[in-house]
């Protein structure tokens, strides 16, 4: 059982330090000989990450990193400018995940590095990633383990004593003066409580604190932490946030092939979550799109997206789990962020080329929202503070609910738009369209070497009718009407000037055109008229 301080109420708000974000950071973002045998030289997350595709119309993939770029985690620069950036919006800290197997580590370079060399000079814990890496590619025929996850007492205590040297880095971050420590898969240990009261007695024997163990409820198990002998939970979604939120449905194949659910509906139903009887941090997601990574299981491999998120949602979100946190005891408001730079996954907050520094703009208003102190400003390179961000006045938030509901209805929009262009109709026009252009290229070149003769003049003439009628059509259209009414409605919300649009080019030809046959007709006395009259 937990003692009193564990449980909810028990915080004054005069005494509440500033609510502790920490975020998820994946170290593999740097070759290693294990990943070169499996799936080639050089592989990174990168690799996943360039490769992508889009699987549906304005699917965004792939996607690009901005400020930092590609960058190779062996490099302290890289390190110094992810942490530098963190701080800069008020992320306290990183979670790294730590890869331990019967004594082995894996992809411990970036963090050994991290904490030989004291640099940067930013909080941070560890998360034990402790399940089996298992491999796919390309079929279900070529699938297999790349190293197995095995236990053992002996392998406790050797794992628990590394642990212990690392404990003692000033930066480690603690919970009531004891070191947060986060367990992956606790469920998967074949006895969690065993192992956890031996970790402890060897903090003991050391004269450390011993370890504020947390369990990362995945995969579903969202049992109470302390059966297995955990001091409290964490929120680690996406997982099986299928028991919360439906999949969005359509007709087309990729809603069959993958799981798409809103994020408009992940952050209404996680923000209405009760609490249970028993201490658990909130976790938030940027974005969710794991397209990357499924694509090397195939092509009809399932992706898991997110469809509609948006800085503003996010920014709701993540406002939302730290008012949640607000009530617990000061040490105790954590809230989770996954994930730093899990971009394979379409989780991050680092830049892109859409967003930019968006996400991590909505994170700094956030905190500042719920009540948080927030950094006014970090020393650049030549010595001076950089200007902080102003917080969004009450005229800005309403700006952001206007373009955050112009998103959606730009996806809405696309989705009716991929229907249309799908269709019999579409697809007759479409044909017409290129018989049409192949008829004009033969009239140009047989117009290159004769002069106009009154058949010339015919066939160009019943070629620019048909181009009329077919363009006529298209702007009556209930796909053009839609069009016109959401780029009208965006300039309306941004308040752009108006200016010429594709129609407004299309109807200043063909009015060219209709002058032109209408002057011709004059002209010839009625034979134009006659002309025009045979042509159709």
């Amino acid at each position: 059982m937990t003692s009193s301080a564990q449980l909810p109420n028990d915080a004054s708000p005069a005494t509440r330090p500033t609510p502790r974000v920490l975020a998820f950071y994946l170290p593999q973002f740097h070759p290693i000989p294990e990943n070169d045998v499996f799936w080639g030289t050089g592989h990174t997350e990168w690799t996943y990450v360039v490769q992508a595709k889009p699987r549906f119309p304005a699917h965004y993939q792939p996607r690009i990193p901005a400020d930092l770029g590609f960058y190779d985690l062996r490099l302290p620069e890289v390190r110094q400018a992810q942490a530098d950036l963190a701080k800069e919006y008020g992320i306290h800290g990183f979670c790294y995940y730590h890869y331990w197997f019967k004594g082995r580590r894996l992809l411990e370079r970036p963090f050994d590095e991290v904490l030989e060399s004291g640099r940067p000079d930013f909080p941070f814990c560890l998360c034990w990633a402790n399940h089996s890496w298992n491999w796919r590619r390309g079929d279900k025929e070529r699938q297999g383990r790349l190293i197995a996850q095995a236990y053992s007492e002996e392998d406790d205590r050797e794992h628990i004593r590394w642990l212990l040297d690392v404990f003692q880095d000033e930066r480690y971050i603690k919970v009531n003066g004891r070191p947060l420590f986060l367990i992956y898969r606790v469920f998967d240990m074949p006895d969690p409580l065993r192992t956890l009261t031996m970790w402890k007695e060897e903090a003991h024997k050391r004269g450390m604190a011993k370890p504020y163990i947390c369990k990362a409820d995945s995969h579903g198990n969202f049992g109470d932490p302390r059966e297995y002998g955990c001091d409290a939970a964490a929120e680690f979604w996406p997982h099986h946030l299928e028991t919360l939120i439906t999949r969005a449905k359509g007709s087309e194949d990729f809603y069959r092939v993958n799981k798409i659910q809103e994020y408009r509906d992940v952050v209404a139903a996680l923000l209405k979550r009760p609490a249970p009887p028993w201490r658990r941090f909130p976790c938030v997601l940027p974005d969710r799109d794991n397209t990357p990574r499924a694509e090397y299981g195939g092509e009809d491999a399932t992706a898991h997206i997110f469809r509609g998120s948006t800085p503003e949602l996010y920014e709701r979100w993540l406002e939302g789990a730290i008012q949640k946190t607000l009530s617990n005891p000061p040490e105790e408001q954590l809230v989770f962020i996954n994930a730093w730079n899990e971009w394979s996954e379409g989780s991050y907050l680092e830049p892109d080329v859409k967003y930019g520094r968006a996400y991590l703009e909505a994170t700094r208003r956030a905190l500042h929202a719920a009540g948080a102190e927030v950094p006014t400003g970090v020393a650049t390179g030549n010595g001076r503070a950089k200007e902080s961000i102003p917080d969004p006045s009450p005229n800005e938030k309403l700006y952001r609910n206007l373009l955050d509901k112009y998103a959606l209805l730009q996806h809405q929009f696309m989705e009716l738009l991929s229907a249309e262009e799908h269709s019999p109709l579409m697809q007759k026009t479409d044909q017409r369209i290129e018989e049409l252009q192949r008829e004009n290229r033969q009239l140009k070149r047989q117009h290159r070497k004769l002069e106009h003769s009154p058949r010339d003049v015919e066939r160009l003439t019943r070629w620019m009718q048909q181009l009329d009628a077919g363009i006529s059509a298209l702007l009556k259209s209930q796909r053009w009407k839609l069009g016109n009414a959401l780029g009208e409605a965006s300039q309306r919300v941004l308040l752009k000037p108006r200016v010429p649009t594709p129609q407004d080019h299309l109807v200043k030809i063909l009015g060219e055109f209709r002058a032109w046959l209408k002057y011709s007709n004059q002209d010839s006395g009625g034979e134009g008229e006659r002309t025009r009259q045979s042509i159709k």
